[in-house]
């Protein structure tokens, strides 16, 4: 049972996070689906405060928010507009679950692989020469849920899909390439979600993924880094049928 001294205490500001992000949610939805165009001013701060039903300080903590994804900017005497797509923080969590929220966005979809071309068959690479025992438990940890979980249980599959592919990077070894396991966690998800959905063939999946860990368990750089491309090429293929 809750304590009613800490309920009562906690509850104002549970209630001002909700409206925080409900606020947060609405706005971000009207520049996306183009309610709010692109280079436009969005509504002043007293129409969008007696719209949404709160006061300016809420509003103006979620202006800066969308003002730090690069949605907004603030003008002066020119009022807050909406920013270029390419200024936005495309691979920003928010960003991310506000944009898959009006459907797939193809042309993320194929920037996402491109980019995943260029650093994970390096990452493989790295991950074959570099991995240590705890490493490669993880991986292979990873791949046994995909194979449990695929295709009955396609959440837990996509999660198990998701750490593979961050442990791979774990276990490159590079500081740098190590920064991208949050940028994969957040980006990745919903393309992961769009594909798992799309793959016509669960054992071609799930074998691609086991080559790449075999590669890398056996110490094979060159042979890792083919199969991370051929597992890519198959991501590629099931997101272009979606």
């Amino acid at each position: 049972m809750l304590d009613p001294l800490t309920s009562n205490a906690t509850a104002p500001s549970v209630r001002l996070r909700t409206l925080h992000r409900t606020v947060l949610d609405t706005l971000a939805a009207n520049i996306i689906s183009g309610g709010y165009p692109i280079g436009e001013a969005i509504p002043t701060e007293a129409e969008l405060c007696k719209s949404l039903a709160v006061g300016r300080s809420t509003l103006r903590e979620a202006i800066r928010v969308l003002v730090d994804k690069g949605m907004l900017e603030v003008r002066t005497r020119n009022g807050t507009r909406v920013r270029p797509r390419q200024d936005w923080r495309r691979l920003d969590a928010d960003l991310i679950r506000w944009t898959f929220g009006f459907g797939p966005d193809h042309a993320l979809f194929a920037d996402l692989i491109e980019a995943r071309r260029i650093f994970e068959p390096a990452a493989a690479a790295l991950a074959a020469e570099r991995a240590n025992a705890r490493n490669l438990a993880q991986i292979e940890e990873c791949y046994l849920a995909m194979a449990r979980d695929l295709p009955s249980d396609l959440e837990q599959g996509v999660e198990a899909d998701i750490g593979f592919h961050t442990a791979i990077l774990a276990a490159s070894g590079n500081s740098v390439l190590m920064e991208f396991e949050t940028v994969i966690d957040t980006a990745l998800r919903a393309a992961f979600r769009y594909s798992a959905r799309s793959t016509h063939s669960t054992e071609k999946t799930l074998d691609c993924h086991r080559a790449v860990y075999e590669a890398i368990r056996l110490r094979q750089p060159d042979v890792a880094r083919e199969a991370m491309l051929d597992l890519l090429s198959l991501a590629e293929h099931d997101l272009s049928v979606v």
